[in-house]
């Protein structure tokens, strides 16, 4: 009898776990498999201080900071199911361990980096799926591929390596720009560059100066031309130009070209995540995140494949399965019958499945494109995203099997005097596949017209029009300029690498790259727009053309870890090349002279040093605050709210509104400027400003004795103490005019707050009795003995 094998399969995550262990006991399997998850990135590469305890601090002295060796540790949210893992796998009498994480490069990552750091040797197997049904996932546990096999090794190397780039360029080259800047300022491999295409942009918008341009509209009665040169273009950039024209024309004119064509236009390709991201933004406004958020989800409900692809096309073998996945959309009305029709008609099937605009083998790497399972989703138990980005996965995976949409498109080219004028119409015959997108044709037909027909010139006018400044950026227009980054670089091999390595980042990470870029400050998104803030212009105008703001960067080393990842490039000539990189570019960043405004938006200039003031939580504070510059200001000052379009104002030199301010029961009225000469803001007060019942307005309006010892500002007499302008906002400095009887004068209260004793004074105490002491402040008043 042969004696089962024993295996713990690990998955990325408990919803994963479920699912394969779900269909290991429907289908049984050769071997015994138990199963524990992840609960996504398990590990992560150590902090420099745990390598050495000088690395801690950011010095450039250090730098640059190259480990020995990369060590990972777990997160700490996650040490509790990393030691349960752990011990799992050194008692439970395993014969090998299956990685059951995600199917591709950051799922080979998130398993090693965990096996490697428990210095497990136990062979390992990889279950290998494209969707979550039983059916896919019983065929990958009855082929469980061995992680020896070098598709996988180079895989898992070429992972690894990326992951110590990113750390040593992150450690590195932050760490470096920051001290050299005064201030800490994140860069990274694909982060960096992201944000110089966005600030580009922000730069080409802001210096944008529209140019007039003149066209020539000819009115030929039954329809309109526009002129144009022996070039195409319909632009004139001198007014004269066009005026000399139009001064030239006749009233005869003659049809020279009647051009006529069909126009098909077929089913676009299917979803790859980037080409979903880029339809959900538009379509419904969702980022890059959401939309990958939302299709995770689906994926792990079992109603849409695997995500994280970047191929549009599907296998041959999956092909054979169109009716199973065609199925479910029956089940929604709006595709109801013509998914019927479709499943009834094996020649449509068969043709879509030699089709390879749709289905090609070599196209498909990891994963097939976006597209339904079989399973049918219950709408009433998905949230209303999720219900709109699984009808655009099904309607673009039903519109391959629709006809095209045929319009019949009409071109005309009349001449008068030697002149060319177009006309363009359009009319649609057949709306085809995109019925499903509710396409209402804009049709623009044009009269019969002959070749050599005379036509009449009722009238040519010139149509004044200006130059438009660049677009926006949004999640979509952004994820399609990273994938083809290849155009912001000169060098035609690199462009090519770029292409073939789909851009920087991948669809997976864009969007968090996105996302971490907007929680840094360095751009803002604004409904569905980016906009680029000073501070990211400043990180990038700094860099100075520095190599990590250049696509480039990622385009050579993602060329040597594909060639890796396909058995053509040696690990250890990577790693060794990449740490004289490092080494090199570390010198270089050294040299910068960097100008970056703080992270903040500034709300104007610091009234003591000139920097930037910034908001703060309870308070607006100078950029500089702890670090040579003590201006804060709160924003809220004795109970009055101050906004930050009042600070604003306060900050640009002129005086707030009047503010109504409140102190121990007395209230007055007073507005905020700046006193330049001390560096602050103070109250100013109007001669006929009226009080309000209770004011005390000697108080409010008496002068200075003399400095806070706590916190800098003045301390002003009332009728009953001497005490801070600040007091409980926030300072706590307050002496009485009378201690237990005994009376302290003005001059005696500036000795106290100068850390002198006043002379000796008898105090009458609540029992009755009587003594005699000096009186000293520290914090309040207190007797010195004189003994």
């Amino acid at each position: 009898m042969i004696k089962m094998a024993r295996a713990l399969l690990i998955a990325e995550k408990p919803s994963l776990m479920r699912e394969i262990q779900s269909a290991y006991h429907t289908f049984g399997h050769k071997d015994t498999i138990e199963f524990k998850s992840f609960a996504g990135h398990t590990m992560g590469l150590i902090n420099p201080d745990k390598y050495k305890e000088e690395w801690a601090k950011w010095d450039l002295a250090t730098l640059p900071l190259v480990p020995d060796k990369f060590l990972y540790e777990p997160t700490k949210d996650k040490l509790d199911m990393y030691k349960d893992i752990k011990k799992a796998i050194k008692n439970g009498n395993y014969d090998y361990i299956i990685n059951g994480c995600d199917p591709g490069r950051e799922g080979q990552h998130i398993f090693f980096s965990f096996y490697d750091s428990i210095g497990c040797n136990l062979p390992v197997k990889r279950i290998w799926h494209s969707d979550l049904t039983e059916k896919e996932l019983k065929r990958a546990l009855d082929n469980l591929r061995d992680e020896n096999e070098p598709a996988l090794s180079n895989m898992t190397k070429a992972s690894k390596l990326r992951a110590y780039f990113d750390w040593l360029i992150g450690m590195n080259f932050t760490r470096a720009f920051s001290i050299v800047g005064g201030k800490k300022m994140n860069l990274g491999r694909v982060m960096t560059p992201a944000l110089k295409v966005l600030v580009d942009r922000e730069l080409e918008i802001k210096n944008f100066v529209p140019n007039n341009f003149w066209e020539i509209e000819a009115d030929f009665g039954k329809y309109k031309g526009v002129h144009f040169n022996e070039d195409g273009d319909t632009q004139f950039w001198k007014q004269e130009d066009a005026q000399k024209i139009i001064d030239s024309l006749s009233t005869d004119s003659t049809v020279k070209i009647v051009n006529q064509e069909k126009d098909v236009k077929y089913a676009p390709q299917l979803h790859s995540l980037s080409a979903l991201q880029n339809e959900a933004n538009s379509v419904y406004g969702y980022t890059m995140q959401e939309t990958l958020n939302i299709t995770q989800t689906l994926y792990e409900k079992k109603f849409v494949s695997y995500p994280r692809t970047d191929s549009s096309h599907l296998t041959k073998a999956i092909s054979n399965d169109f009716a199973i996945m065609l199925r479910p959309l029956q089940n929604i009305p709006e595709l109801a019958d013509k998914t019927k029709a479709i499943i009834n008609d094996s020649k449509i099937l068969s043709d879509i499945a030699n089709n390879k605009k749709y289905v090609d083998d070599k196209k498909v790497s990891d994963h097939y494109a976006i597209v339904p399972t079989g399973l049918s989703p219950d709408f009433g138990r998905l949230t209303d995203k999720e219900i709109n980005v699984y009808m655009l996965i099904a309607k673009r995976f039903l519109s391959i099997f629709l006809p095209p949409m045929v319009s019949q498109k009409t071109s005309v080219v009349t001449e008068n005097n030697g002149h060319l004028f177009k006309t363009s119409g359009s009319v649609l015959e057949s709306i085809g596949f995109m019925a499903l997108y509710n396409y209402k044709a804009q049709d623009n037909m044009l009269p019969p017209l002959k070749k050599g027909e005379m036509v009449s010139l009722k009238k040519a006018e010139l149509i004044t029009k200006q130059t438009s400044k660049p677009g926006r950026y949004t999640d979509r227009t952004l994820n399609i300029a990273m994938e083809n980054a290849g155009r912001f670089i000169d060098d035609d091999e690199l462009k090519e690498v770029l292409k073939e390595a789909k851009g920087i980042g991948t669809p997976a990470t864009r969007g968090g790259i996105v996302e971490k870029l907007v929680s840094l400050n360095m751009i803002e998104r604004k409904k569905k727009s980016f906009f680029a803030t000073e501070y990211g212009i400043g990180i990038i105008q700094s860099l100075n053309g520095h190599d990590i703001t250049s696509p480039e960067l990622t385009a050579k080393w993602e060329q040597k870890l594909s060639e890796i990842e396909a058995n053509q490039f040696d690990p250890n000539v990577f790693y060794k090349e990449m740490i004289a990189y490092i080494q090199k570019e570390v010198e270089d960043l050294k040299k910068l002279k960097v100008f970056v405004s703080s992270s903040k938006d500034s709300l104007g200039s610091c009234p003591k040093c000139g920097k930037h003031v910034i908001e703060g939580k309870k308070y607006y504070l100078c950029e500089a605050y702890k670090n040579g510059c003590d201006f804060l200001f709160g924003k809220t000052f004795l109970e009055a709210k101050i906004t930050k379009a009042e600070i604003k104002k306060i900050l640009s030199g002129k005086s707030s509104k009047e503010l109504d301010f409140t102190k121990s029961g007395k209230t007055w009225k007073a507005k905020l400027s700046v006193n330049k000469d001390k560096g602050s803001i103070d109250m100013i007060f109007n001669s006929d400003t009226k009080k309000s019942k209770g004011t005390n307005s000697s108080a409010s309006k008496s002068e200075v004795i003399c400095k806070c010892p706590k916190c800098g500002g003045g301390i002003k007499e009332t009728s009953k103490y001497f005490l801070c302008e600040n007091y409980k906002d926030p300072c706590t400095v307050l002496i009485g005019k009378e201690y237990f009887g005994a009376k302290i004068t003005k001059k005696e209260a500036i000795d106290l707050l100068n850390g002198k004793e006043t002379g000796e004074k008898t105090m009458t105490w609540s029992s009755g009795k009587t003594s005699s002491a000096k009186l000293k402040y520290t914090n309040k008043l207190q007797t010195v003995s004189t003994k």
